[in-house]
C-alpha cells in the first residue's frame, strides 16, 4: 500500500509541474530512444542466435592466405573435404550470384544462391511447400532442380500450390521447381529469391575459386576437430596441386563469419549513444536536485511528522523512477522511428538487417534502462533529503553552511560530468568526421561524375560461343554509344571502388620467388578497349587495348602504376612479360605488357591500392559484365534509353540465333 501511495503521489507531483515534467521526460526519452534504436540493431545482428536449430554447431569454411586474406573454395578442395570429412554431420557449399529468370512472364534479374544438395538439411530448415534437394541430385547430368523464395512464389506464381513441378529458366538453364522456402528464410543473405542446385563436375585443376563452405558439426565435436580435419585436407591438396604454401582451409563459427567487422562498428555506436544517455541522465539528475532545493520545507515537515529518512528517500527515488518510466515509454516510441531511420540509412551489406524488429528483449532493455536511470538520478535528491536539518529548516533558516556547500558541489560535479561526456562524444564525432573527410579526399582513380553503370549477364546456353557473346556486347555498346548524350561506353568484370570480382597470382618476367613463398596476388580485371576512356582512367605509358587484341592475336596485358613501380622497378614495363598464376601453373602463357594506367581502387576506398593487371575482353570473354557509360549530363536521364538499348540488343541477337 505504501508503494502504491508513493506512485500516486509521484504522478500528482509531475502533473502539478507539467513544464518541469515535460522537459525532464523529453531529455531522458531522447537518450533512451537513441540507445534503444541502436540496441535493436545490435540485438538482432550480434546477440540473437542464428534462426537455425543448434546454431552453435554451424561453421563457415574458406581459404585463408597470407595476412589473413580470405578466399573462396575451389571444387577440388570441397570434394576432397567431403570425401574425408570426419568432424561434420553434413557439409555443403554455396555461391551467390545474379541470374536472369525467364519462362515465368517478363524476364527478371534475380539474386540467387547456387547450393549443393545438403545445403538446406545442414541448416535444418524445410520448404514451406514441396521438398528439399535429395542426395545425388547434384551429380553431373542429373535433371536440374531449384527451390524458390516465398516472395518470388507470391509475385510470379500468385502463391499457387501447383508451382511445384513447374519449370523456371535461370541463365538459360531450365530447372524444375521442387520447393518454396518460408517468408522468414533469408540465407546466405537477404534478397535471395532462388536456390538452384549446383552440379559439381570433377575438376581438372585446383580452381576456379568461387564457393563458400558450410559445415554442421557432429554432436559433441568441436571446431578444433574440424580444423584438424581441414589441415589434413590442405596438406593433401598441396601435395596434389603444388601452389601457395600460405593458403590453408580455415573454419570459424558461422555467426562470427557473418557479422565480421560489423561487430566493432555496432558496439562503437552503442557506446556512443550510451554516452548520450549518461549526459541526459546527469542533466535530469541536476534538474531534480535543483527542484529538491525548493522542497526542503516539505521534507522537513514530513520528517517532523514521523517519516524516517529511509521513507523520505524511498519516496524521492520512486518519483524519479516514475519519471524515468514515463521517459522510457516515450523513448520506446521514439526508438520505433529511430530504428526505421537506421534501417533506411544502413548499407545493404550489413548482415541480418531483415531480422531487426522490436521484440521482448528490446522492450525489456528499454524498461531496464529507464529504471536504472531513474534510480541513478534519484539518488542525488534522496541523499540530499536524508541530510536535511529538520529544526533549522522549520525555523525558516533553510540550508546553509556545509550542507549548502555540499549541495552546490554535487550540482557542479554533475555539470562537470556532463561537460566531460559531451567532450568525449565531440572528440569521437570529430574523429569520425575527419575519417569521412579523409575518405572523400581519397582518389578512387577515376572520374566518378556523369557515370551510369549496370551489370548484365547473358545465358550461357544461348550465348554458348565467344563469338556470340562478343556479338551481343558489341551490338549493345554500339546502340548505347549512339544515344544522344553518351560520350563513351565500356565493359568490365569488376567495378570500382568496391565491386572486385576476381583476384589471382601473377608472375613478371625475371621474377624469382623465395622457397615456400607464393606468387604475389592482385586484382585481375577483364576489360574492353573502351573501358579506361569511359571510366576516366589516365594512360601513363604505352597504349590501351584495341579491337585488334582479339583471339588469335598475341596475348597482351595492361598493368597499373603500383604493379609497374613494385615489380618493374627501374625499367619500362611496356614490352615486358607477365602471366597470371604462379609456379603451380607453369603452362600458363606469358603476355606482353602494352600499357600502364593509373591506380584504381577495386576493394574499397579505405584499403591501399593493390598491384592490378588487366586482360582484354576480346581474349577473355565472359558472359557477365558491368557496363560503364560516360554521359555528358545527368546519367539518370539516360537510364530509360539505356534499358531500351539492352532490350533491342537482346531481341536482335535472338533473331539471329
Amino acid at each position: 500500500m505504501a508503494f502504491a501511495h508513493d506512485i500516486r503521489y509521484a504522478v500528482r507531483l509531475l502533473l502539478k509541474r507539467p513544464g518541469f515534467a515535460l522537459i525532464a521526460i523529453l531529455t531522458l526519452a531522447l537518450g533512451i530512444g537513441a540507445t534503444t534504436s541502436i540496441f535493436t540493431v545490435v540485438e538482432a545482428v550480434l546477440l540473437r542466435p542464428l534462426p537455425f536449430p543448434d546454431p552453435d554447431r554451424l561453421v563457415q569454411v574458406r581459404i585463408t592466405g597470407q595476412g589473413g586474406a580470405d578466399f573462396p573454395l575451389p571444387d577440388t578442395d570441397f570434394l576432397a573435404w567431403r570425401g574425408s570429412n570426419d568432424a561434420a554431420e553434413r557439409v555443403a557449399i554455396f555461391d551467390v550470384e545474379p541470374v536472369n529468370a525467364t519462362g515465368i512472364g517478363e524476364p527478371e534479374r534475380l539474386s540467387a544462391a547456387i547450393v549443393s544438395d545438403q545445403f538446406f538439411r545442414l541448416l535444418g530448415v524445410s520448404p514451406e511447400i514441396g521438398r528439399m534437394f535429395e542426395a545425388g541430385e547434384d551429380r553431373p547430368g542429373a535433371p536440374r532442380v531449384a527451390i524458390v523464395s516465398h516472395a518470388l512464389w507470391m509475385r510470379r506464381f500468385g502463391g499457387r500450390a501447383d508451382v511445384i513441378g513447374r519449370p523456371i529458366t535461370l541463365n538459360g538453364t531450365v530447372a524444375t521447381i521442387v520447393g518454396v522456402m518460408p517468408a522468414s528464410f533469408a540465407f546466405p543473405e537477404g534478397g535471395i529469391e532462388a536456390w538452384p542446385l549446383m552440379q559439381v563436375n570433377p575438376p581438372r585443376r585446383r580452381g576456379p575459386f568461387y564457393t563458400t563452405g558450410l559445415a554442421r558439426l557432429k554432436p559433441g565435436a568441436t571446431i578444433d576437430r574440424l580444423r584438424a580435419n581441414l589441415n589434413r585436407v590442405t596438406a593433401d591438396m598441396k601435395r596434389q596441386y603444388p601452389g601457395p604454401e600460405d593458403w590453408n582451409l580455415s573454419a570459424r563459427p558461422l555467426h562470427e563469419a557473418l557479422v565480421g567487422d560489423v561487430r566493432r562498428i555496432l558496439y562503437v555506436l552503442l557506446g556512443a549513444v550510451g554516452f548520450l544517455l549518461l549526459i541526459a541522465t546527469a542533466n535530469v539528475a541536476n534538474l531534480l536536485l535543483a527542484r529538491a532545493a525548493t522542497r526542503d520545507r516539505e521534507i522537513a515537515v514530513r520528517g517532523a511528522l514521523g517519516a524516517g529518512r529511509a521513507r523520505i528517500a524511498r519516496q524521492l527515488v520512486t518519483e524519479s523512477v516514475v519519471l524515468a518510466l514515463a521517459s522510457g515509454v516515450g523513448g520506446l516510441l521514439l526508438s520505433v522511428w529511430g530504428t526505421r531511420a537506421l534501417l533506411a540509412l544502413a548499407p545493404d551489406d550489413i548482415p541480418r538487417l531483415r531480422e531487426v524488429s522490436m521484440n521482448l528483449p528490446v522492450f525489456f532493455f528499454a524498461l531496464t534502462t529507464a529504471t536504472i536511470c531513474g534510480v541513478v538520478f534519484g539518488l542525488a535528491p534522496a541523499w540530499r533529503a536524508s541530510n536535511t536539518p529538520l529544526v533549522e529548516t522549520l525555523k525558516g533558516g533553510g540550508r546553509g553552511g556545509m550542507a549548502g556547500l555540499r549541495h552546490r558541489r554535487t550540482q557542479q560535479a554533475l555539470v562537470v560530468a556532463e561537460i566531460a561526456l559531451a567532450l568525449v562524444l565531440s572528440i569521437g564525432a570529430g574523429l569520425m568526421i575527419r575519417s569521412f573527410t579523409a575518405l572523400e579526399r581519397v582518389s578512387p582513380g577515376f572520374e566518378p561524375s556523369h557515370l551510369l553503370t549496370f551489370r548484365l549477364a547473358v545465358p550461357r546456353t544461348q550465348y554458348d560461343t565467344n563469338d556470340k557473346v562478343k556479338a551481343f556486347y558489341g551490338a549493345l555498346l554500339d546502340r548505347i554509344e549512339s544515344l544522344p548524350g553518351v560520350r563513351a561506353a565500356g565493359l568490365t568484370i569488376s567495378l570500382p571502388p568496391d565491386m572486385l570480382q576476381m583476384t589471382d597470382n601473377f608472375m613478371v618476367e625475371g621474377q624469382t620467388l623465395p622457397t615456400n613463398q607464393s606468387a604475389p596476388v592482385g586484382p585481375l580485371v577483364f576489360v574492353d578497349e573502351n573501358y579506361f576512356t569511359a571510366l576516366g582512367v589516365p594512360l601513363l605509358g604505352g597504349r590501351f587495348f584495341t579491337e585488334r587484341d582479339d583471339r588469335g592475336a598475341p596475348l597482351v596485358a595492361i598493368v597499373n602504376e603500383t604493379l609497374a613501380k613494385k615489380y618493374f622497378a627501374g625499367v619500362n614495363p611496356v614490352g615486358r612479360l607477365i602471366k597470371d598464376g604462379g609456379p603451380e601453373r607453369p603452362d600458363n602463357p606469358w603476355m606482353t605488357v602494352v600499357g600502364v594506367v593509373g591506380d584504381v581502387k577495386y576493394d574499397g576506398l579505405a584499403t591501399p591500392v593493390e598491384p592490378t593487371f588487366y586482360l582484354p575482353f576480346r581474349q577473355n570473354t565472359n558472359t557477365a559484365q558491368f557496363v560503364v557509360v560516360r554521359t555528358a549530363s545527368d546519367p539518370r536521364a539516360l537510364a530509360t534509353a539505356v534499358r531500351g538499348a539492352v532490350a533491342a540488343s537482346t531481341r536482335s541477337c535472338r533473331s539471329r540465333t
